[in-house]
């Protein structure tokens, strides 16, 4: 069992690294400040973040990917 655990956190790993890893990084901001904001304070956060996804080209990549019916090529920016 442990060769087989250890090769599913490694692929899984290696399927996250080739993600939008920048939207990775607002979702974990969020979730990290969750718990002490209230929920205005955290839906403001939500909207601030979910514009400056929308700025990244990774963003962009996956709006034309869906378009074009293919895998999208994150880049990480």
């Amino acid at each position: 069992p442990a060769p087989a655990f250890e090769a599913h956190w490694m692929a899984r790993a290696a399927h996250l690294a080739k993600g939008p890893t920048e939207a990775y990084r607002h979702v974990k901001t969020a979730m990290r400040a969750s718990f002490g904001n209230t929920l205005d304070e955290q839906l403001s956060l939500e909207a601030q973040l979910q514009g400056a996804c929308g700025q990244t080209r990774d963003f962009r990549e996956g709006v034309v990917a869906f378009l074009q019916k293919r895998a999208p090529r994150y880049e990480g920016r």
